[in-house]
């Protein structure tokens, strides 16, 4: 059955965001071209981040309990799209495509669509968050028999119908891994489209690599016992 999309959430978590979150909100609102709600999850930011928000047209929601997949199952949970839209706060992905992955989960008739970050020119991804990326995207490719490049983008569009139907639980990081895991257990298609990737303007990433890369490598294997 082909997706109907009515509207669609745009839901972005932030943390301390004051410097980039301004122009993400801009492009979203003049670029989208689907009907749309945007959710701010903020994790109590002292920057300023929530009164820059708090003037923007979307809709704040105070998550002080600390954590990526925290901070998205909130947005979730309050989310009233036919198509759930994540994307980080930060600046670095390239939301003006968020029409390119809504379009091609429509297409597609897909569950998910991923913006990968592999073939992007401007090669913006630090070299070690690279290398990070490839091995676990090997591992989950390998143990979940699929084909995708970038398993850690966190720059993606989602069938509302198919989040409901799984139980997300990863609080942290290993949150974007364990939604991949459940939908491949499900059976969803899950596909790509390439994006550009941009380096943080302001302020510093919150990711904290061999903490993830544990979390997220005991989260695959987990996802293969039960």
């Amino acid at each position: 059955m082909t997706l109907k999309v009515d509207m669609i959430s745009v839901v972005i978590p932030t943390l301390n965001e004051a410097g980039n979150i301004l122009e993400e909100l801009t492009t979203i609102e003049k670029e989208v071209k689907y009907p749309k709600e945007i959710i701010i999850v903020d994790g109590d930011s002292t920057d300023g981040t929530k009164e820059i928000v708090k003037k923007a047209n979307c809709k704040l929601i105070v998550e002080p309990r600390r954590g990526y997949g925290l901070a998205l199952r909130t947005g979730f949970k309050h989310a009233k799209g036919d198509v759930i839209v994540m994307v980080d706060g930060d600046g670095t992905y390239e939301v003006r495509h968020i029409n390119l992955l809504v379009d091609a989960l429509i297409k597609n008739n897909a569950e998910l669509c991923l913006a990968t970050r592999m073939y992007d020119p401007n090669k913006a991804m630090g070299f070690m968050n690279f290398v990070g990326n490839k091995i676990i995207t090997f591992f989950f490719d390998f143990f979940y028999r699929q084909f995708i490049s970038d398993s850690q983008s966190g720059f993606r569009a989602i069938s509302r119908a198919a989040i409901e139907k799984v139980d997300l639980e990863q609080t942290d990081m290993a949150f974007a891994t364990e939604m991949l895991i459940q939908f491949a257990k499900k059976g969803f298609k899950m596909i790509e489209v390439p994006s550009t990737y941009k380096a943080r303007k302001y302020g510093k990433t919150k990711l904290r690599r061999i903490k993830s890369g544990i979390e997220i490598f005991t989260t695959m294997v987990r996802g293969l016992i039960r």
